[in-house]
């Protein structure tokens, strides 16, 4: 019975630390990298939460780091953009910004090639749980 008991207490415990768990973090840096269109060109992968702490009871900043794997080469971005230009892909950025942004980022890339990337982000306690900050 105590042992039970001891189980629930560090399960009560565990929760009202607040802090979003790996996986929430993964779902969220995930859902923020692949918008616009970056879902055709990279997938992400080995994704891991290498430290985090409380900055206050709302705040919680995160490093994370994890692979970008190419799913097209910067060619084939070039191609798709000069025969849609107005297309939906990349579409936040625009034809003719988009490649420039690409290219500053990521260089000259192909198909299957991999970075890997660390970061740290911002999360925010909301009324409505956790939420990374823009």
């Amino acid at each position: 019975m105590k042992k039970i008991i001891v189980l629930l207490l560090a399960a009560l415990l565990a929760a009202c630390s607040g802090v979003p768990d790996n996986k929430e973090i993964e779902t969220m840096v995930r859902s923020s990298l692949l918008t616009d269109g970056l879902d055709d060109l990279f997938t992400m992968e080995n994704f891991t939460k290498a430290n985090g702490f409380r900055e206050s009871d709302n705040v919680y900043i995160v490093d994370v780091e994890y692979d970008l794997v190419f799913q097209k080469s910067f060619i084939d971005v070039v191609r798709e953009i000069r025969e849609d230009p107005t297309g939906p892909q990349y579409g936040m950025f625009g034809s003719k910004f988009i490649l420039t942004a690409i290219q500053s980022n990521f260089g000259q890339f192909e198909a299957g090639d991999r970075i890997q990337k660390t970061d740290k982000v911002t999360l925010h306690k909301t009324e409505k749980g956790w939420q990374l900050a823009e």
